[in-house]
């Protein structure tokens, strides 16, 4: 019971003091991927840069990209770093958070590890990639102005759906030229000189008729993608058709090394994959890294990807300790793995 009093303590005092630096300073902060710094040092080296990015999240866009490469660069400079990535949320609620992504220099190996694409040049078949493009910006602004009602899907996967009168045009286009380009998006996932063209194509193909076994198996190699976009709407159509067909079988290690892969998008699309699907036939070096990584994820608090996080382990372990009880998770790890 004394045991037990002083470990409710200490999670007691330990919440006290992150919400009270959080309310000082207006925002939370997570670091992840290292213990090398620790989110008070964070704060403390780089204080007045994360105010400035939050004045400017709100204001200038423009200003708020270029003070943020900055600090990445100062981030860097912290610690014996490859990566350093800043991500700022702003919750619906207006509380602001900050993800500070690092990969430790000895990490880059298998952190970083990429695919090597050789990269050419492709002109935008029937203008279908700048249509996809006006279609996100467009029923993004719906949405934002709750002007969308319904969200059901004529397809496996949609952004916010189509349901909505400057919206049906739109479906009608990309519906009638995703299928007749289907093997040149294809290639432009895999081979585009454009980041952006890959992204678009990674959601495009979601219309181009193509079997929720075929496009399974041609959206896995873009998991590995040098571009976090590309790797987010790859996993995004991914989770759509496990969530639909979860015992289709796939490489479930692929998704294992995305959900250690450095972007806060990457854990997150990877963490709702894993939370859809069975795991409980996991090679034994499988099972270990993706204990090891959840649980890291419930003891950093990695800000909105620590329920789905929690919800994933908790359904593979068939245990039901709380999100913040760390040590009965790493002992059941421990055990287990």
């Amino acid at each position: 019971m004394k045991n037990f009093n002083k470990k409710a303590f200490a999670i007691f005092l330990m919440a006290i003091s992150t919400i009270s630096v959080a309310f000082a300073q207006g925002y939370g902060v997570t670091v992840f991927g290292t213990d090398i710094i620790s989110k008070e040092e964070v704060v403390k080296n780089c204080k007045d840069e994360l105010q400035t990015l939050k004045t400017l999240y709100d204001s200038d866009r423009d200003a708020y990209k270029t003070k943020k490469v900055k600090l990445e660069s100062k981030l860097l400079t912290l610690g014996d770093f490859a990566y350093a990535n800043v991500r700022l949320f702003k919750s619906y609620t207006n509380d602001y958070d900050f993800i500070i992504d690092y990969v430790e220099t000895k990490e880059a190996k298998t952190r970083l590890n990429y695919r090597t694409i050789h990269t050419k040049h492709f002109d935008d078949p029937d203008g279908l990639i700048a249509k996809w493009q006006e279609y996100e910006e467009l029923s993004y602004q719906l949405f934002k102005d709750g002007e969308i009602n319904d969200y059901s899907c004529p397809v496996i996967h949609c952004l916010w759906s189509f349901n909505h009168p400057k919206l049906e045009p739109y479906l009608e286009a990309i519906n009638k030229y995703a299928p007749k380009h289907k093997d040149e998006l294809i290639n432009i996932l895999n081979t585009s000189e454009s980041a952006d063209q890959r992204a678009s194509a990674a959601f495009l193909l979601a219309h181009a008729e193509m079997s929720n076994e075929e496009l399974l198996q041609t959206l896995m190699p873009s998991i590995r993608d040098a571009e976090s976009s590309v790797r987010n709407n790859s996993m995004r159509v991914i989770y759509y058709i496990t969530r639909a067909f979860p015992d289709m079988k796939f490489n479930i290690s692929k998704i294992i090394d995305a959900l250690d892969f450095p972007s806060f998008t990457d854990r997150n699309k990877a963490l709702v994959i894993l939370r859809s699907i069975p795991l409980d036939n996991l090679k034994k070096e499988d099972a270990k890294r993706l204990a090891e990584i959840l649980i890291e994820i419930l003891e950093k608090k990695d800000a909105h990807n620590y329920k789905n996080a929690h919800t994933v382990i908790k359904k593979w372990s068939q245990k039901n300790y709380g999100e913040d009880d760390i040590e009965s998770w790493k002992k059941w790890a421990e055990s287990n793995y």
